[in-house]
């Protein structure tokens, strides 16, 4: 996620260019995601998850070679990843439950995101400080070379499908399967307003992962390295973030969790448009990080308690395909912006969007109580 926006930035120097492929990340889950979900319940979940792996290593290592090639197949190459992204992400997190207990459920979340910010931690400033001094060509092939470590992770992992006529076989049925899985989510109150309040603040949310490499790049002129240390703080605070939950376990209400870190989230993000130096940027960075990990945490792990297993892979899917679909706007919104306006007050604008839908959250008892 650092080598493809620089990639583009140092060929084309736009920033409505690298918004495009940043958004490009998200839009498959808007035309594949729901299709995705019914591959999900259909199919054994670690093997799909493997799968995906391998085949996003082809793609990544490809990609040196296409820049060489046409700046287009870049973009190609791109979205061919996050198509198969829109596969492995609900997929994980579908798997979760047939693994782990309801009561272990957000803690298991907080494990599985600590182990995730920890390469990330490492990933992002890596990937920074690798711009800077080696090639781009080489940051690719190392990253096709993470994929196939998580690929045999997966291999090793111990999992035993759950036992249902629908694993594994094929119907006609794809339109009705979909159709399950939205009338779910419509007939769900509690799941219903969750996905408006996540939808209303990803408006904000996806706006700030543009602004945040050009605030790095070209408002406080700190190039890759910057934008790595960045988002390695935000990393940083995840990490702390997840570990926390981890600690306090059922302890934690999650619907306030999930509320008071969108506010928490928006808030970090209008101040970083008022910090001056790459260092005191980090900190409020850092803040987002743990309001991240405390509100996401705690949705993951209502949605995997409330639906049931043979609907999990279709209401993921479908989620994702509302949020990511607001994600995608909002990164091409933030990217083109900042090329007309003010970087400092796009990325206060984009906090307040955040906080406002958890802040009007907080009247309403089905989401506090979630």
């Amino acid at each position: 996620m650092v080598a493809f926006p620089w990639l583009i930035y140092q060929r084309t120097g736009s920033a409505v260019s690298t918004g495009v492929i940043l958004a490009l990340y998200t839009l498959p889950y808007v035309f594949v995601g729901p299709f995705a979900g019914v591959v999900i319940d259909r199919m054994d979940k670690r093997r799909l998850l493997i799968v995906s792996d391998v085949v996003r290593a082809a793609l990544i290592a490809v990609v040196p070679l296409a820049a060489v090639w046409n700046l287009t197949a870049v973009y190609v190459l791109a979205l061919l990843v996050a198509s198969v992204n829109v596969f492995f992400d609900p997929c994980k997190l579908a798997l979760l439950p047939d693994i782990v207990d309801e009561r272990r459920l957000l803690r298991a979340n907080s494990v599985l995101a600590t182990g995730e910010t920890l390469t990330e931690v490492v990933g992002y400033a890596t990937a920074g400080f690798a711009l800077a001094w080696v090639s781009t060509a080489t940051a690719f092939r190392i990253d096709a070379l993470t994929f196939l470590v998580s690929a045999v992770a997966f291999l090793l992992m111990r999992y035993r499908p759950p036992l249902r006529e629908t694993v594994g076989q094929v119907t006609f049925s794809v339109w009705h399967e979909i159709g399950e899985g939205l009338d779910f989510v419509r007939g769900h109150r509690g799941l219903l307003l969750n996905t408006v309040l996540i939808v209303a603040a990803t408006l904000g949310i996806g706006a700030t992962y543009p602004l945040t490499f050009f605030f790095a790049v070209e408002v406080l002129d700190g190039g890759t390295a910057a934008f790595g240390l960045f988002e390695a703080s935000i990393a940083a605070g995840f990490l702390a973030g997840s570990l926390l939950l981890a600690g306090l376990g059922t302890r934690v209400r999650k619907g306030y969790a999930i509320l008071g870190g969108l506010a928490l989230l928006g808030a970090a993000y209008i101040l970083v448009a008022f910090t001056d130096t790459v260092c005191a940027a980090c900190i409020p960075f850092a803040v987002a990080g743990v309001a991240n990990a405390a509100s996401l945490i705690a949705v993951d792990t209502y949605v995997q308690s409330i639906v049931p297993e043979m609907l999990r892979g279709r209401v993921w899917t479908m989620r994702f395909t509302f949020t990511q679909g607001a994600y995608a706007f909002s990164v091409l919104a933030g990217g083109a912006l900042a090329g007309v306006a003010d970087v400092r007050l796009l990325l206060a604008l984009a906090g307040a969007i955040i906080a406002v839908p958890a802040l009007l959250g907080l009247l309403s008892r089905t989401l506090r109580e979630a």
